[in-house]
């Protein structure tokens, strides 16, 4: 049997020699399930804005890693998320997001449960025979508001948001104290064929700024521009410029500055000059080669300018579309025998605004998560990590 070879404990601990993570990791179902089980069924995974499910009856629903998740805010205004089927044969129970009634209704055979998850009617159980109603509630699901956001975390015996992202939610704050006023303006939604790694990685470097995005790179100065590591989380700090392809700044900023903040293991925060807008990246992984994007933009205003029409109409039309290239052709050209496995990050002598140290941060991360050799099933031979790096 071949197996994907676990990856060394040091790999990627030097940033300034390190290698990405090979190949097999990015394309491998194999890769993929094992990151099913070790990371996002023990992970705090960010999944909307508080916003969203503010009210009493908000629900939304969110699929990630084949399953899918319902969060509600109950009648007594405590939010909850549970698993979103049926107990009695699995059928889904809402879909999207909105109000939702008193109670929740299977569409199926009409079960009805409270929106504590407490099974409230199961048609005819009354006839049969050692009908459990504790076991027909519904499976709930760990769920906490943190730095303004919602998370979940399928492991029942999980910690606090704060246990995995020490100090992230007080540095959000310092950046910008207006997260829970903010009001969504845009959400675009895209099944991406890329594996959630690649994008991440595209997001820990600005190496491909200036060939990639020649109106984003317009407005940041990548010689004031840093990128630091903060446990489980990142930022990319920096300052900007005024630019008629991209932002340009109102005149009232005096701090041109921004804030990138990425957080494990796969969404990203983006403070954008003046404190009073920003944009998150939610990845839902799908697959192997598969992943689900929210990309949402936020400002304090309901009734939109003008202006903050034409910066929606940006992102939608030119940034995205920029980076949906780029990893969609990564995933591809990952798969090519013109790849030889592994590709060199760029880290500088000074981590500079251009150095890929960042990935090479992430990766070490991720690595901690294979350290066991992983056997491949009906999938292509691996190029061994040494061999990958000749």
């Amino acid at each position: 049997m071949e197996f994907i070879a676990k990856l060394p404990a040091d790999f990627c601990e030097k940033p300034e020699v390190a290698y990405t993570l090979p190949k097999a990791y990015y394309t491998s179902d194999t890769v993929f399930e094992h990151e099913k089980e070790e990371i996002f069924y023990k992970t705090w995974l960010c999944m909307a804005h508080a916003g969203e499910v503010a009210k009493p009856n908000d629900y939304i629903t969110r699929q990630i890693i084949g399953e899918n998740i319902l969060i509600v805010r109950g009648k007594d205004g405590v939010l909850r998320a549970f698993y979103n089927v049926c107990p009695h044969r699995g059928h889904e129970l809402l879909q999207g997001s909105g109000k939702a009634k008193n109670v929740i209704t299977c569409p199926y055979h009409a079960w009805t449960f409270k929106l504590d998850g407490n099974l409230a009617l199961a048609r005819n159980c009354e006839h049969v025979a050692e009908f459990d109603k504790e076991r027909a509630n519904l499976v709930p699901v760990k769920v906490e508001e943190y730095a303004g956001f919602i998370f979940i975390n399928m492991d029942p015996n999980a910690t606090c948001v704060e246990d995995q992202l020490g100090g992230f939610a007080k540095k959000l704050a310092e950046t910008t104290s207006i997260v829970k006023d903010l009001k969504m303006a845009a959400r675009f939604v895209t099944e991406t064929p890329a594996n959630w790694k690649i994008v991440v990685d595209n997001y820990m470097e600005c190496y491909h700024c200036g060939p990639a995005h020649p109106g984003f790179s317009d407005s940041v100065q990548v010689d004031k521009y840093w990128h630091t590591m903060h446990g489980n989380w990142t930022l990319q700090f920096g300052y900007a410029r005024s630019s008629e392809k991209s932002f340009k700044l109102d005149p009232s900023v005096t701090d041109a500055s921004f804030s990138g903040f990425w957080t494990w293991p796969c969404t990203m925060f983006n403070v954008n000059p003046g404190g009073d807008k920003m944009t998150v990246i939610y990845e839902f992984p799908k697959d192997a080669n598969t992943t689900v994007q929210h990309y949402e933009i936020f400002f304090l205003n309901e009734e939109l300018t003008e202006e903050q029409q034409n910066l929606i109409e940006w992102y939608r039309t030119v940034f995205r579309p920029e980076d949906l290239g780029l990893v969609e052709s990564v995933q591809r050209g990952l798969k090519s025998r013109g790849y030889r496995g592994q590709g060199r990050i760029m880290t500088d002598d000074t981590l500079s605004g251009i150095s890929e140290h960042g990935i090479a941060y992430f990766h070490h991360l991720c690595s901690k998560y294979y350290q066991q050799d992983l056997p491949v099933a009906k999938e292509n031979k691996v190029i061994p990590i040494a061999a990958a790096q000749a």
